[in-house]
């Protein structure tokens, strides 16, 4: 039986955003412990990644609606936001409650090689796939070598 490790993308040295969030996360915890009330943020987590042709972005939101994400872009950055409001049930007593409520807001940084008109997203089961195409001019091209 093999073991099951988790995969990470980067190198074996954190990032400082992971580093940043992993800080954050520590002084939730903290100031959820002292006064019942977190100021605690959540973001739902990505892939990104990039084809000869395009740039995608892929974000885990079971749950929402299309009607709950927001997806806006102005002066070079494209931002992914939205809300998972809380059930609200009168006579309920958690005894765990790990799922994140409230809203997020993720924002990247667009280079000019990708074209912003034509920016399109779907969302199915759960997955929002946000693709951005490169420019005709950006595009990886064939240059012909010549025997003279």
């Amino acid at each position: 039986m093999a073991n099951l490790m988790k995969r990470e993308p980067s190198s074996a040295l954190p990032t400082f955003q992971g580093l940043q969030s992993a800080i954050n996360r520590m002084f939730d915890e903290v100031t959820d412990g002292l006064n019942g009330v977190g100021t605690r943020t959540w973001g739902p987590p990505l892939d990104i990644y990039e084809t000869d042709d395009q740039l995608v972005i892929l974000a885990e939101l079971p749950g929402f609606k299309r009607d709950e994400i927001d997806i806006s872009f102005g002066d070079g950055q494209l931002t992914l936001s939205g809300e998972r409001r809380t059930e609200d049930e009168k006579g309920r007593t958690y005894h765990r409650n790990e799922r994140w409520y409230g809203r997020f807001e993720r924002s990247f940084m667009i280079p000019s090689a990708y074209d912003a008109e034509k920016i399109s997203a779907k969302l199915r089961d759960g997955i929002l796939t946000v693709t951005l195409p490169k420019r005709e001019g950006a595009r990886p091209r064939q240059i012909p070598v010549s025997t003279s």
